[in-house]
């Protein structure tokens, strides 16, 4: 009767995938803010829509110099994550990003 209740529902443990970008925006706390500056920029300059893996690779080029190596190190992977939680972040940016729905968790090809 009492998992019946809402406050009794079992919590999903997060993926791999989203553990690792959680560690990713913590260990890089600029990231969203940079990430919505490019993105406010180019919705400046006239784009409704735009995609996170190029503004992932923009990032990285622009970091390249700052970092004194290749630049910035972020996964490919995260792509889904960022788009996600800057549109949350950030109301402006609501639909900037095509998003798909999430595969749910389980043995769907989940990689734990």
């Amino acid at each position: 009767m009492l998992n019946d209740l809402p406050l009794f529902k079992p919590i999903k443990p997060p993926t791999k995938l989203e553990a690792q970008w959680q560690e990713c925006k913590s260990k890089n706390p600029s990231l969203l803010p940079e990430l919505a500056k490019l993105a406010r920029e180019l919705k400046k300059h006239g784009h409704s829509r735009y995609s996170m893996d190029g503004l992932f690779h923009i990032l990285r080029w622009e970091t390249r110099t700052t970092t004194g190596d290749l630049g910035l190190k972020i996964n490919n992977n995260h792509t889904a994550f960022a788009a996600r939680d800057l549109m949350s972040h950030y109301p402006d940016l609501r639909g900037f990003f095509q998003t798909r729905q999430q595969k749910p968790h389980g043995n769907w090809g989940q990689i734990y």
